[in-house]
């Protein structure tokens, strides 16, 4: 990714660098296979310019960094933490779009790729796996996601004082056997409707990825048997 980040950012006509994953066959994926993708946008998405816009605004009024300042609320409030490790933290924001849609965010107000240390990039691999992992223990199976991660733009500026790097997680289902559909409202005014409360969610998730843990050590302690 970061390679590919860097490559990509080469040309100048390119404002935006937008990496994910889709997987499972609710968010259109035909062919399963392990792989993410990237674009590059000649402009920056309508969505990430109101984020950094509200990212701007808040550092202007607070001379602070909005994502920083979330996540301070969300470690001293901690009702909607599933996990943590050493550089990244992993929640429910109060604000989520979906049931179970968990935020990565780095601990180190950083922008984009390029500025992780090798020891960063690795605890990153490791907290996006044991994040689809906590998703896939929640039911018994294969959870479908979209996983969006979002950077500062390139060769437009300077972001570092008030963007933050963070991955964000739309998965699809409100239950083991019920999508959350984006209807008139969510589609036609951008103004989204979660059915269910945060804390009681992050409850649930965390309990999922205790699972997740202990199966881990499980399958661990058998391989060394």
């Amino acid at each position: 990714w970061t390679e590919r980040f860097i490559e990509i950012s080469k040309d100048e006509k390119i404002k935006y660098i937008f990496i994910f994953e889709n997987r499972g066959e609710l968010v259109g994926v035909t062919m399963p296979h392990p792989h993410g993708q990237i674009y590059g946008y000649s402009y920056i998405p309508k969505k990430l310019e109101l984020e950094l816009d509200s990212c701007k605004e808040y550092y202007d009024e607070n001379n602070a960094c909005l994502i920083c300042d979330m996540v301070k609320d969300e470690m001293k409030f901690k009702e909607r933490i599933i996990f943590e490790n050493e550089h990244f933290v992993v929640f429910l924001p109060f604000f989520t779009e979906y049931p179970y849609g968990i935020y990565i965010v780095s601990k180190r107000h950083i922008q984009n790729l390029t500025q992780f240390s090798e020891e960063e990039k690795v605890s990153l691999a490791q907290t996006v796996r044991d994040a689809a992992g906590t998703l896939d223990s929640l039911f018994g199976f294969q959870f479908p996601y979209m996983m969006c991660m979002h950077q500062d733009p390139v060769n437009s500026g300077d972001f570092s004082d008030y963007y933050h790097f963070h991955i964000e997680f739309f998965p699809p289902l409100r239950a083991a056997n019920k999508q959350k559909f984006n209807a008139s409202s969510e589609t036609g005014a951008w103004a989204h409707a979660n059915p269910t409360k945060p804390e009681e969610k992050a409850e649930e998730i965390r309990e999922a990825y205790k699972r997740f843990i202990n199966n881990n050590i499980d399958e661990n302690n058998s391989d060394e048997r």
